[in-house]
């Protein structure tokens, strides 16, 4: 009976076995400002919202840690690759954002792999990413599902993917869902006052209105035409 409890007890141990969590993890997502900066000391966004009307892409900003690292090599006493938090075989290379979506009410928006350049060094806690989380195949889709004043909660979910400087090793980022209520439609503005011009927000990196709720704060009034001076 011995060997049986022995064998039943070594099934049950590598039933156990958790999986270790991934060396490149997205830590926070953060909305960036206008010249593109943000900070991990920033205060992260919880969800969003996107209007198709007046833009295509939904910027976010991504920190992002590296936990791999190399262990310095020396041959005869010298080191072959001194050790380093800047570049070398610990370095990751980021190739690709993979996305993917659901919404309420169900629309089919095709899921997506958008070529991605960045370098991550070794062992680092802070490295800053712009990503656009909108294919323009999922901006289609959403138009022609969307118009006047409907809505649709979106669904994000985003994974960084590329390779290790060390051997061309693949890696596979943890995957990160970010929320946003997407509308197809032009707000009602009230018209500006007198010379009052529209004060229109730069956005995220510059990229203007229509992200979180950031519109003109008016629009022109329209010009009048004195009678009899049409011609």
């Amino acid at each position: 009976m011995k060997p049986f409890f022995l064998a039943a007890a070594l099934s049950l141990g590598l039933c156990s076995c958790s999986e270790s969590p991934p060396v490149i993890q997205i830590l926070q997502v953060i909305q960036p400002d206008d010249s593109c900066d943000f900070g991990s000391d920033d205060t992260g966004s919880a969800s969003g919202s996107l209007d198709l009307a007046y833009r295509n892409s939904y910027l976010l900003g991504l920190i992002v840690r590296s936990a791999y690292t190399t262990t310095p090599i020396e041959v005869n006493g010298a080191p072959l690759e001194p050790e380093s938090d800047v570049g070398g075989s610990g370095t990751a290379f980021v190739d690709t954002l993979k996305l993917s979506y659901a919404s309420t009410p169900n629309i089919n928006i095709p899921d997506g792999s958008v070529p991605y350049t960045a370098v991550l060094n070794p062992a680092s806690n802070e490295n800053k990413l712009v990503v656009n989380l909108m294919t323009a195949e999922a901006t289609t889709a959403l138009r022609a599902a969307l118009s006047g004043t409907a809505v649709a909660q979106l669904r994000v979910t985003m994974q960084l993917t590329g390779k290790f400087a060390a051997g061309g090793k693949k890696f596979e980022s943890n995957e990160i869902v970010f929320g946003m209520d997407v509308a197809n439609g032009a707000v009602t503005l009230r018209n500006c006052v007198g010379t009052e011009a529209p004060n229109v927000p730069a956005g995220p990196c510059g990229s203007g209105p229509g992200q979180d709720g950031m519109y003109a704060s008016c629009k022109p009034a329209p010009v009048t035409t004195p009678p009899g001076s049409e011609g």
